[in-house]
């Protein structure tokens, strides 16, 4: 569970915000065990021990047990699919349709329209008010 101990993290565990870099628990409360879990945000992603030294965290999500003292619940187990598949997935839509926001508005709002792509492609499908009968 601890982020530190995995090999394939190696290059940037210290700087994911495990339990413990959040949260002090009472004396009779405390399991240091639980602290080396990492603090997970709403998608299930990593977030930075320190705001703005690893930007990159928040697009590595982790759906496996690791994220079970930041939700409470098992997680990567079957009864979580339905639960949690469905809020990373749109997290991660939503990411990436918001990475390349520039890129999309440039394209919706140009005057630059591809040669392929002329309005006989599309006329047909657009909208137009029905015709009313003059009446005599």
């Amino acid at each position: 569970m601890d982020p530190t101990k995995r090999p394939e993290l190696a290059d940037f565990a210290q700087h994911i915000a495990l339990w413990r870099d959040r949260y002090e628990p009472p004396a009779h409360q405390r399991a240091d065990d639980l602290g080396t879990h990492p603090y997970l945000g709403s998608a299930h992603e990593y977030q930075e021990k320190v705001p703005g030294s690893a930007p990159y965290l928040k697009d590595i999500h982790v759906f496996n047990p690791a994220g079970f003292v930041s939700f409470g619940l098992p997680i990567g187990d079957v009864p979580s699919i339905r639960r949690d598949v469905p809020t990373i997935v749109s997290r991660i839509t939503h990411d990436l349709f918001f990475t390349d926001w520039a890129l999309h508005e440039t394209r919706i709002t140009s005057d630059n329209i591809a040669p392929d792509f002329d309005a006989s492609l599309y006329a047909a499908a657009v909208w137009k008010q029905p015709v009313k009968a003059a009446v005599s």
